[in-house]
């Protein structure tokens, strides 16, 4: 897991692992998830449920909301917990937890702060700018409701139809992956199944395909001694070195690097 206090928060970035939380944050909290991930919550009250949370969700939770949550495997997370509640004077919730689905400058923030908490040699100062916006963004879609969001029923029947799409993908990530072929298992002509994608996920098909062969790889340099040359192929990758390429183009780092920092970690 990887930390980092920036005086009027602390950001954490969430692994893909296994994970029990019980408790109450003493501190507003917002979250976006990297990947799709299934388990049991109660948010607010006793009575547990199943959950379904899909990349791009975005939940800002107030100080003191009891919470339970378990996964049996996890998802990459991105939460912040804000430490200044000045910082907060403004927001306006309707709930002690929202959340926002597909809000695309959300999901991009949150990469970039990913690729940041990442590096060995962090830019605090780019570091602070960048989760500033993301508090930024999370306060406008909390007083605002931003009409670039979509609402709970656009977001249930965009599940129905896009789960088998990325279930499929998630199948299918170390072969070569067809976008008219994605549209046609929606149902969809391509325009439209791009809209509607990106409408439930806050990205791209292309994006979120690239996406989740780098959260696999990146397991895999971690927690494996596969070589990069294995890792690029059980992940989609035409080589080793386009594995390279797009890993660096993400996140300013070479698989060598990052796997060097993962086991000094």
């Amino acid at each position: 897991m990887d930390t980092i206090d920036i005086k009027w928060a602390r950001l954490e970035l969430l692994p893909a692992t296994p994970y029990t939380i019980n408790g109450a944050s003493s501190h507003t909290s917002l979250g976006l998830a990297f990947a799709r991930q299934t388990g049991v919550h109660a948010i607010g009250s006793d009575i547990r449920h199943d959950f379904d949370a899909w990349p791009g969700d975005f939940a800002i939770s107030t100080a003191g909301l009891p919470m339970f949550s378990e996964s049996a495997h996890g998802g990459e997370y991105l939460l912040m917990h804000i430490s200044d509640p000045d910082l907060l004077a403004g927001m306006r919730a309707s709930s002690p937890r929202q959340i926002f689905h597909g809000d695309k400058q959300a999901v991009m923030l949150a990469w970039q702060l990913r690729s940041l908490l990442i590096q060995k040699d962090k830019d605090a100062l780019l570091l602070q700018e960048k989760a500033g916006m993301f508090l930024q963004r999370g306060l406008a879609l909390a007083n605002k409701k931003s009409s670039k969001t979509i609402t709970s029923s656009q977001y249930a029947q965009d599940k129905v139809l896009h789960g088998r799409i990325l279930d499929y993908i998630e199948d299918q990530l170390d072969t070569t992956l067809n976008l008219e072929e994605l549209a046609t298992m929606a149902n969809m002509p391509l325009l439209r199944f791009l809209r509607s994608f990106a409408h439930a996920t806050g990205t791209t098909p292309h994006a979120y395909i690239t996406e989740r062969r780098l959260q696999r790889a990146r397991q895999l340099l971690k927690y494996s001694n596969l070589s990069l040359a294995t890792i690029a192929a059980e992940c989609g990758f035409n080589h080793q070195s386009h594995l390279g390429a797009v890993l660096k183009e993400n996140f300013l780092i070479t698989p060598i690097k990052y796997r060097k920092i993962c086991i000094e970690v």
